[in-house]
């Protein structure tokens, strides 16, 4: 194991009194090494009870009330006790001796929810084999091996919030607390009571979920030789956990650190794992990493291995590997009766109350509970009758059983097809909609408006102008209800005015197009002088297209600042624009305000070219009541 201090940095004595001091240490085996071990608990690494997520990391998951989990787990450790002695013949003083070189224990781990926001666990360890490495018997006195209990633990862990819609992680608080009950003599129990309260954190996204605890290792204070990594002590504890989920072979990484409060060094380990379901109760797992550091009860590598029965229910979604009594909200069978109410919950189809197969004696897809005929095939539409000519009016009640009829009319057709028997059919041989008695809607010129709605019926025109065709009275190419300027000739792309009056709006089908912005003082509704022109020019444009008989003022923001203020902002600059048109001659009912804030953007707000962009007004335009279209 490297070692991670200096000489100089771990006991500040200068090298001729640190010699001077070995001498006397060494003439002295009482000081030198202390005749025995301290009741000390080597064994640092702490289980998951639940195994929610991690092995290692409770990531603030707990166990739904009535559920449990039991774990049986094999755990060797690779010289997990490295403490550093006097020795004036190594460089810097010290040496390091391997008083346990090889660890095995089995670990017990049970947890069991109560409730659905406390969880209580417990950690039962025992002692298999314990190897001693460089030290000699008289020196520390060889810890024992063999069976022997460890340090029992025992877990709490409250819920605090769960991850919702409206709470990004799972919150939790608890503690653990080991029982001074294990063996002395084999390094396994304090002297005292040790706690390790903690808060857990964790969120679970697609695929993934990773876990944090913060917490301390509360603990006796405990020497074992002369270097200050030879002591253990209180303890911050640090540990983040990433954990595939998911229902077949999931894998894990932990990191875990100690940050000492006292004069011992920073320890850290890192373990992955991966775990295999046996079945929907039952898995196996196996771990292993590296230890960072060489305080008390850090290992240079530990590996296990084990088995646990229960745990966390399965995932309650469709597809997913589950029991229909696991997920009584689910309908497995997709026949539209839940898991809880199903009496056949694995067999779909065409089901009865209970959720079982209904039966069809003349197979004709009409089950026999609906079947009028059910020892004759037949047709649905006919409640499971023949019905010879599909009009859904079973033969032996059709009056016209060849032919297709509606069976308000006893099976036989209407001659027009229009849905009206030709007894009160105005035009029986011409189909026509029943509000018109039977006849049919005339569109003389073909411009898609119905004669009666059409100002212009002997002419074809455009629904914008109430069929009315287009004109051009200033011959300039530009449509009347499209030029800003109808009775003066000019280019079409300065909206049919001439050019020396540079046009800011331009008449679309359905908007007045503004080619330049409102602009508003910031955060006001009061209209900055610099858009007079270009309002000036949508009141005129108004003013003289009469044809448009409705034009919406939409107010819109970018997304900085609250979103009701916005919204209210954007309303007042709509109105403010309103109250500048209506001076300038507009009527009022023609113009409607509205402002819609933040709520739709024309660009991301990503960038400031884009806010810009969604700081706008929008001119949208109706030509005339809506009116029935010919078909």
């Amino acid at each position: 194991m490297n070692r991670l201090t200096s000489f100089s940095t771990r006991s500040g004595v200068p090298v001729a009194r640190m010699s001077l001091l070995a001498v006397l240490v060494l003439s002295t085996s009482a000081l030198a090494q202390p005749a025995g071990l301290p009741e000390f608990e080597v064994e640092r690494l702490e289980f998951n009870p639940s195994g929610a997520g991690s092995l290692l990391i409770n990531s603030g998951q707990l166990l739904p009330g009535g559920r449990f989990r039991l774990g049986l787990i094999g755990h060797y450790e690779n010289k997990p006790l490295t403490p550093e002695l006097i020795d004036p013949a190594e460089d810097d003083g010290f040496r390091e001796v391997v008083v346990v070189n090889h660890r095995t224990t089995g670990h017990l781990v049970a947890a069991y929810g109560l409730g659905d926001t406390l969880e209580v666990g417990l950690q039962v360890p025992l002692l298999l084999s314990q190897e001693q490495g460089n030290v000699s018997n008289s020196a520390f006195g060889a810890p024992e091996g063999g069976f022997k209990l460890g340090t029992p633990i025992a877990n709490i862990a409250l819920g605090i919030m769960q991850q919702s819609e409206s709470f990004p992680v799972d919150l939790a608080a608890g503690v653990s607390v080991g029982l001074p009950l294990g063996s002395p003599d084999s390094l396994a129990r304090e002297n005292s009571l040790r706690a390790t309260p903690r808060i857990m954190v964790g969120r679970e996204t697609e695929g993934l979920r990773a876990g944090f605890e913060i917490g301390a290792d509360l603990r006796p204070r405990v020497a074992i030789g002369a270097g200050d990594n030879s002591e253990a002590y209180n303890r911050l504890r640090l540990g983040v956990g990433v954990s595939s989920v998911g229902e077949g072979v999931r894998y894990e990484a932990n990191v875990l650190m100690w940050l000492p409060f006292g004069r011992e060094f920073l320890a850290a380990e890192t373990l992955v794992g991966v775990r295999g379901p046996l079945s929907d109760t039952f898995e196996v797992f196996a771990m292993g990493g590296m230890g960072f550091g060489d305080t008390l009860g850090t290992p240079d590598f530990r590996v296990l291995m084990g088995m646990a029965f229960g745990g966390m229910p399965p995932k309650c979604v469709a597809g997913a590997r589950h029991t229909p009594s696991q997920c009584p909200d689910l309908d497995d069978d997709n026949d539209g009766v839940k898991n809880r109410d199903d009496a056949c919950p694995t067999d779909g189809g065409k089901v009865d109350a209970k959720g079982c197969p209904l039966k069809d004696e003349d197979k004709d897809g009409v089950e026999d509970v609906a079947d009028k005929c059910p020892a004759v095939a037949g047709a649905a539409t006919a409640a499971g009758c023949p019905d010879q000519d599909g009009d859904g009016v079973q033969d032996s009640e059709d009056k016209c059983p060849a032919l297709k009829g509606p069976a308000d009319r006893n099976g036989c057709p209407d001659q027009d097809g229009d849905g009206l028997d030709d007894s009160a059919d105005k035009c029986p041989a011409e189909a026509g909609p029943v509000d018109r008695q039977g006849c049919p809607a005339k569109d003389a010129d073909n411009d898609g408006l119905l004669d009666e709605n059409d100002a212009c019926p002997s002419e074809a025109g455009l629904p914008e102008l109430k069929g009315c065709p287009a004109k051009d009275s200033d011959n300039d190419t530009l449509a009347d209800h499209l030029d800003n300027c109808p009775s003066e000739a000019g280019p079409a792309n300065n909206q049919g005015c001439p050019a020396a009056q540079k046009q800011l709006v331009a008449i679309k089908q359905d908007r007045i197009e503004i080619k330049d912005m409102v602009y508003f003082d910031s955060g006001k509704s009061s209209i900055q002088a610099r858009s007079n022109t270009l309002l000036d020019q949508m009141a005129k444009v108004l003013n003289e297209h009469p044809e448009i008989v409705k034009v919406v003022i939409e107010g819109h923001t970018d997304d900085r600042g609250p979103a009701d203020f916005n919204r209210t902002l954007s309303q007042q600059r709509a109105e403010a624009v309103r109250e500048y048109l209506a001076k300038k001659g507009v009527a009022m009912d023609r113009m409607e305000p509205k402002g819609y804030g933040p709520d739709r953007p024309v660009q991301p707000n990503t960038t400031a070219a884009g806010r810009a962009a969604n700081r706008r007004v929008d001119f949208l335009t109706r030509y005339a009541d809506d009116v029935p279209q010919a078909q």
